[in-house]
């Protein structure tokens, strides 16, 4: 029996899977998402704090959005383990806790505190609070007008105003749609089996492949995919299809090698990538070229998460969420302050250490306190357990 068990455990070591490298428990995720919440208020400081200029991109393609797609790729092996793991409804009150809670006092904050700040900060803008409270677009509806993810409602009272994108107050949350979209897709695969069987996953996410390529390279079918057309469908197939592979490196964790060599092929076919011709789509809202191989980031950032020696920041406290939900806000107010007279790193220095301030405060007050709700009993039908096939 001891020899069977140091033969498995040897055959495990040579076979260097990404389940292998996962078996421990604890792992640099955490840390990695943290650091991709930053990159993306380092994207979004570009065009906050001055104009826009292609060279401040990868063809088209920020930092920002990069690190979005490593969000969803890595968000797609943790979800797909929890629906490995728990029933439906426990699957969907665990996602509610951890997206919802924090979402909707970051609304309330933006509304009561950073829009009214930044109005009083404007000459001709609402310096009382009736003003601001009954403005067309006023705080309470941007609270909820935006309740369920989908953002309706962008400015409180004609605000903000200080910087080079005007009349957004977060343009971060767009996403949380999607993420949140994802989850409901990988809950009902469970429960319709799909998930007991990863060749139907596999399958499944290739056709999506298939069809997105078809719509990028066929130029009259790109057309109805954009900011215009079909925004929510091609944002859904865009961050399905990376959330789909980070799931399927998770299904097949067994048998996915745990190789330098891939990571390193993975990102440097995604880099090249961002240097196809995209006939001056911009990625964030419409199928590019640069973007067909977007799958491809979730390798890496597995890879990393595994590999890299920071299991203990955000092993305990993840302020990550935090960070990618408040970064926006408090961009804005900060380009009104500083007037846009700040330079580059200075405006990006404070973005994101005021930003940390609330981050912390959002895990502490509220996301700590409503993960601790994750384990009630009330909720119990459909069980999406997954086995292979």
């Amino acid at each position: 029996m001891v020899v069977d068990e140091q033969l498995e455990r040897a055959d495990r070591v040579h076979r260097r899977t990404i389940g292998s490298a996962y078996e421990r428990r604890d792992n640099s995720l955490n840390f990695l998402r943290l650091v991709l919440a930053v990159l993306v208020i380092v994207g979004h400081a570009v065009n906050l704090n001055r104009p826009w200029t292609p060279w401040e991109t990868f063809n088209h393609t920020t930092i920002a959005t990069i690190a979005v797609y490593g969000f969803f790729g890595i968000s797609g092996y943790l979800i797909a383990g929890s629906a490995v793991r728990n029933t439906a409804g426990r699957f969907l009150w665990q996602r509610f806790l951890r997206i919802f809670p924090a979402f909707w006092v970051c609304l309330a904050v933006t509304a009561v505190v950073f829009g009214f700040v930044e109005s009083l900060s404007l000459a001709g803008h609402c310096r009382t609070v009736s003003c601001y409270v009954h403005a067309p677009d006023s705080p309470f509806g941007y609270v909820y007008r935006n309740l369920f993810l989908q953002i309706n409602q962008h400015s409180i009272a004609d605000t903000p105003r200080g910087s080079f994108v005007p009349l957004e107050w977060n343009g971060s949350l767009w996403t949380l749609f999607y993420e949140f979209l994802c989850y409901l897709l990988l809950m009902v695969l469970a429960m319709v089996g799909l998930l007991r069987r990863r060749g139907a996953t596999l399958a499944l996410t290739t056709g999506l492949l298939v069809t997105i390529t078809i719509i990028t390279v066929d130029h009259g079918l790109s057309l109805h995919f954009s900011l215009a057309q079909n925004w929510i469908l091609m944002n859904f197939m865009k961050f399905a299809a990376i959330f789909l592979v980070g799931a399927l490196i998770y299904l097949y964790r067994e048998v996915v090698p745990d190789s330098s060599l891939i990571a390193l092929a993975c990102a440097g076919l995604f880099a090249a990538s961002l240097y196809i011709p995209t006939r001056g789509k911009f990625p964030a809202f419409a199928f590019t070229e640069s973007a067909l191989l977007a799958p491809l980031v979730a390798y890496p950032c597995l890879w990393l998460g595994a590999h890299l020696p920071f299991e203990r920041i955000g092993a305990t406290n993840d302020y990550s969420y935090g960070m990618y939900i408040y970064a926006f806000p408090v961009q804005q107010l900060l380009a009104t302050w500083s007037g846009l007279q700040w330079s580059g790193l200075e405006y990006t220095s404070a973005s994101i250490a005021l930003t940390a301030v609330f981050a912390t405060g959002s895990w502490w007050l509220i996301e700590k306190h409503a993960l601790k709700l994750k384990k009630m009993e009330w909720v119990s039908f459909g069980r999406p357990t997954a086995g292979h096939g």
